[in-house]
């Protein structure tokens, strides 16, 4: 290429990447707008689970025996924390700061978003792995009570594991796709500085 035409293109890149400059912290700010609400949508979610076993299965404790009656102690035990976290995460969400609209800042908050959901996710697995092994371990209990209590834990244990992994595994899923559809097409516009052209591709 010859250098005239070079410099041509780069000169009509110059002219058009303002406009674009323009409208992408917008789109920056909207994407950041759309990730808080999917996580104020999914901290309902987890808060609507922890009061319903705070509710049901803290009434049942008290009436049921045996496995079921350490079922329902576990449950409670799970809702109250569930409750406190998804409570405390949706009022930081909400008295925050304004989010980042740069984008090496979003992308970051992106990636950190989904890193955190993949983890939750293994631990999930530890979850029902652990209430499988209770209620194994339940059948070498001498006791009646010991092996009521592993069994109602164990069972307990499978549920809330089986929630949290199908839960921190959707919302996996709807950030990876909301970064993949709304954030990522944005970083692939051509940047040009006063000393450099510099070509952004998107992250996948």
């Amino acid at each position: 290429m010859r250098l005239p035409l070079r410099l041509f293109l780069v000169s009509v890149w110059g002219l058009a990447l303002p406009a674009v400059a323009q409208q992408d912290p917008s789109s920056l700010m909207d994407y950041t707008t759309q990730r808080t609400v999917l996580d104020q949508r999914g901290l309902r979610v987890l808060g609507a689970w922890a009061v319903g076993n705070v509710g049901v299965s803290g009434a049942r404790a008290f009436v049921t025996e045996g496995p079921e009656k350490y079922f329902h102690q576990m449950n409670v035990g799970w809702g109250v924390v569930n409750l406190a976290l998804a409570g405390t995460a949706l009022l930081t969400t909400r008295h925050t700061a304004a989010p980042p609209t740069d984008r090496p800042a979003v992308v970051k908050a992106q990636l950190r978003t989904e890193n955190l959901y993949l983890l939750n996710t293994g631990l999930d697995v530890a979850y029902v792995a652990t209430g499988f092994y209770l209620k194994e371990r339940a059948n070498s209990r001498t006791t009646q009570r010991q092996q009521d209590r592993l069994t109602g834990f164990g069972r307990s244990l499978l549920l809330q594991g089986g929630f949290l992994l199908a839960f921190d595994g959707l919302m996996f899923v709807a950030h990876h796709k909301h970064g993949n559809r709304a954030l990522y097409p944005l970083l692939s516009y051509l940047q040009v500085g006063p000393n450099a052209v510099a070509l952004a591709v998107p992250i996948r």
